[in-house]
């Protein structure tokens, strides 16, 4: 099973660095690593709606309405599933009631309690990734790792483009499976049809 020291040693790999044991390790690549490692995750996990953390939730409105401009305020789910971003919200509303926000760890809208979410949550259990997805993760982490290793800016810039690259085919994969979504027309674009 792939851990957190897997994904680091791939990108230590990439810069020429030799891996370490654990995050633990009293050496500068896996001090550095263990400062980056959970926030770098969480960048690549909300570049992109990806299949495998998506997850649909229903949710109950706050006892505690917005002070104005929403009549509702849902709080966004927490661990173990904890919400890195909202792709979207359904619910019963008035015409025109559907506009929602994030605002502090929670969805403010019109939409009458409950509400149904689509969110992207994170993900550490990496055997629920897809390896192009990870091979992204690696060479973020590259990326992030070459300047302070003391590795030259030239490399640090052909990590970030390898990391465009992969989260670039990653990203095409993901977006392979399943369905087609159809986009629908809005009325102006109806009429100028």
């Amino acid at each position: 099973m792939t851990t957190d020291v897997d994904i680091v040693n791939a990108g230590l790999i990439k810069l020429g660095e030799a891996t370490i044991t654990t995050l633990a390790d009293d050496v500068k690549p896996a001090r550095l690593a263990n400062a980056i490692f959970a926030d770098q995750r969480d960048v690549v996990l909300r570049a992109h709606p990806w299949n495998f953390a998506m997850v649909r939730a229903e949710l109950t409105a706050h006892v505690t309405p917005p002070l104005w401009g929403f009549a509702n305020a849902y709080d966004l789910p927490g661990d173990p599933d904890f919400c890195l971003r909202v792709i979207s919200v359904e619910g019963e509303a008035d015409e025109g009631a559907g506009a929602w926000k994030i605002e502090a760890r929670q969805i403010v809208t019109d939409l009458a309690s409950p509400i149904r979410i689509l969110y992207l949550r994170r993900v550490s259990d990496y055997g629920l990734w897809d390896a192009l997805s990870l091979d992204a993760l690696a060479a973020r982490i590259a990326m992030e790792l070459a300047e302070p290793l003391g590795k030259s800016t030239s490399l640090h810039n052909a990590m970030a483009r390898l990391y465009d690259n992969t989260l670039r085919a990653a990203r095409s994969a993901d977006g392979q499976e399943g369905t087609a979504q159809m986009l629908a027309a809005d009325g102006w674009l109806e009429a100028r049809i």
